[in-house]
């Protein structure tokens, strides 16, 4: 072919038999960075853990419910992460996670809102408890004068000259103060999540929580993923993931043993 001669159209790489975005990770990019990412994570030897499509419907096994209960956990554990599309296929997932770190650091704000009222509130507790100590001290003080004043007057009714020998001698104590402490408040630190972070929660939880009722499962090393440019390319992906469970007998990844 000459070179000047015009490029051949869709010469880009295929995913699944189909032109698509290059998945291969951009070097210069931090995938802690806002976006939204297209993930796609098989089982190890793409062994069918999950369950099995049933006329275009996908089945989930025992296995397959774990996994799908987790993947919308990830938010509970993740506050700067918010899922989209979700699909649990018989040997892998398909999601759509967006990474928001501003969602992070409003929660940061919020935390540090919170521990400034804990402050005043505090603060006014530990004022009210020291008026509270001084009327209890001033309290004490009147009762001890009461006390001595009630014996002094039984004193002298029984003696004038004991009644001046106490007047004379009569000491009065005051109850010294006590002022409590404020207790430090611990300010955790929240770390920015990012991608890979994230996934590797999601495949170490289903995991475990998997070889608690079958031993043997595991998933591959790495993971796929797209980087989300724009609405379109999400809106294009949402409907790649509803129509995969239609799509599984066309899909060339299909294994050729039955499920497990």
């Amino acid at each position: 072919m000459n070179r000047d001669d015009p490029q051949p159209e869709n010469n880009k790489p295929k995913y699944k038999g189909k032109y698509r975005i290059d998945s291969t990770r951009l070097p210069a990019w931090s995938y802690a960075s806002n976006a939204g990412y297209f993930i796609t994570i098989c089982t190890e030897g793409k062994k069918c853990f999950f369950g099995e499509i049933v006329q275009g419907e996908m089945h989930l096994s025992p296995i397959g419910e774990i996994a799908h209960k987790l993947w919308y956990e990830i938010p509970n554990h993740f506050c700067n992460c918010q899922i989209d599309s979700f699909c649990v296929m018989p040997n892998h997932i398909h999601g759509i996670l967006i990474i928001n770190q501003i969602r992070e650091g409003d929660a940061m704000n919020l935390q540090t809102q919170e521990e400034d009222a804990m402050n005043l509130r505090t603060q006014e507790e530990d004022a009210m408890n020291l008026q509270t100590q001084e009327e209890d001290a001033m309290n004490l003080r009147t009762q001890e004068e009461d006390a001595m004043n009630l014996q002094t007057q039984e004193e002298d009714a029984m003696n004038l000259r004991t009644q001046e020998e106490d007047a004379m001698n009569r000491v009065s104590t005051r109850g010294d103060i006590q002022r409590g402490g404020v207790t430090g408040l611990f300010n955790p630190m929240l770390s920015k999540n990012s991608l890979s972070k994230i996934v590797r929660w999601y495949k170490g939880r289903c995991s475990f929580e998997i070889n608690q009722i079958y031993e043997g499962f595991g998933w591959q090393e790495r993971f796929h993923d797209n980087i989300i440019r724009n609405e379109f390319a999400r809106y294009q992906i949402r409907q790649y993931i509803i129509n995969n469970p239609i799509n599984w007998e066309s899909d060339r990844e299909q294994p050729p043993h039955r499920p497990l």
